[in-house]
């Protein structure tokens, strides 16, 4: 059993940098980013209009989930399920459409590496417990094959597709939370 654990995605870390800078979507029915970054001086740029880049916003945000996984796939905070479509790559994502302006790249850094692996946030140890293990293994002969850790605050679990959990760094890093994000995984239907 080989799950691919992403705790990574700097492409949906960024977009969640910019909605919350910039006060984009913000309807969404999103968790709330824990820990919250500190904008900096990131502002949304004035010679474009706000519509706009809210408009760029959601097709990112739709395109770097279609990126993460195959097969239809419902992006968070959306209630459609979107047939994937040709993959982007992970330099196909805002700074490589948009550029930087309007961005704090010294926040965004600083706020990345909380989530540096390095700093104590290896998913490895639960993901083997004892009580995490029938579940997972449940999960995965049922076709998950991949799991995007975001950080959101609190438990959160996400059915991107038929091989796909998403769920925040707390829920990954509980053995009981876990546990129940994947019985939910297990239950929850893609719709």
């Amino acid at each position: 059993m080989m799950l691919d654990v992403d705790n990574q995605a700097q492409a949906i870390r960024m977009l969640l940098f910019i909605r919350h800078a910039w006060h984009l979507a913000e309807e969404l029915p999103l968790p709330q980013l824990h820990p919250a970054p500190e904008s900096g001086t990131s502002a949304m740029p004035r010679e474009t209009d706000p519509k706009l880049w809210e408009q760029r916003w959601r097709q990112t945000w739709l395109e770097a989930w279609g990126a993460q996984t195959q097969g239809s796939y419902r992006a968070p905070g959306t209630a459609q399920s979107l047939a994937a479509t040709e993959h982007l790559s992970e330099n196909d994502f805002w700074t490589a459409k948009y550029g930087t302006a309007g961005l704090d790249w010294a926040a965004f850094q600083q706020w990345e590496q909380m989530f540096d692996p390095a700093f104590g946030l290896g998913l490895d140890p639960v993901l083997r417990s004892p009580q995490v293990h029938p579940v997972l293994l449940a999960a995965w002969e049922r076709g998950l094959r991949k799991l995007t850790v975001v950080p959101w605050a609190g438990f959160c679990v996400h059915r991107l597709s038929d091989s796909h959990l998403v769920t925040s760094f707390d829920t990954a890093a509980s053995r009981p939370l876990l546990t129940r994000a994947l019985a939910e995984w297990l239950r929850t239907p893609l719709e």
